[in-house]
């Protein structure tokens, strides 16, 4: 494959800002840019089916694009860092003109990998978040 790589990250912090910046203004090719060029990354968007590879990863991008646009503010993030791997956990907030009412909070995962060419993210993995329970008959659920 021929790379589409266009931009050097830094940090994966870097590369998570670029990917929001990009994802805000609905350019595919600038979010694109922050993924990986590597046929084992994996995207897994809210609601939909998994998307293994590349170009996979680029048609769910660009069939979520297609939509209508969403604002995603990001919040709640946690941060684990190693020397060539980080886990970002966020919370996105979406928002589109015209809604009204709010839209679930999903709890989002992106991972990235740190390569010769810089830090690119390998998966993003975005699910609702649990409605809250309170109580004694709350399930303790380990993985």
């Amino acid at each position: 494959m021929e790379s589409q790589r266009k931009t050097f990250f830094a940090s994966p912090q870097e590369a998570e800002t670029a990917f929001y910046d990009a994802r805000n203004r609905g350019d595919i090719e600038g979010l694109m840019a922050v993924w990986a060029d590597e046929d084992d990354i994996m995207c897994i968007l809210a609601g939909c089916p998994r998307a293994s590879g590349y170009e996979a990863v680029r048609e769910a991008w660009r069939r979520m694009f297609s939509g209508p646009h969403a604002d995603v503010r990001i919040s709640h993030a946690l941060v684990t860092q190693g020397a060539l791997q980080a886990i970002h956990s966020v919370h996105e907030t979406l928002s589109a003109p015209g809604d009204r009412t709010p839209r679930p909070v999903l709890v989002v995962t992106n991972v990235y990998a740190r390569g010769p060419l810089g830090w690119h993210m390998v998966l993003h993995h975005a699910s609702p978040l649990p409605a809250e329970q309170d109580g004694p008959d709350l399930p303790k659920i380990l993985h």
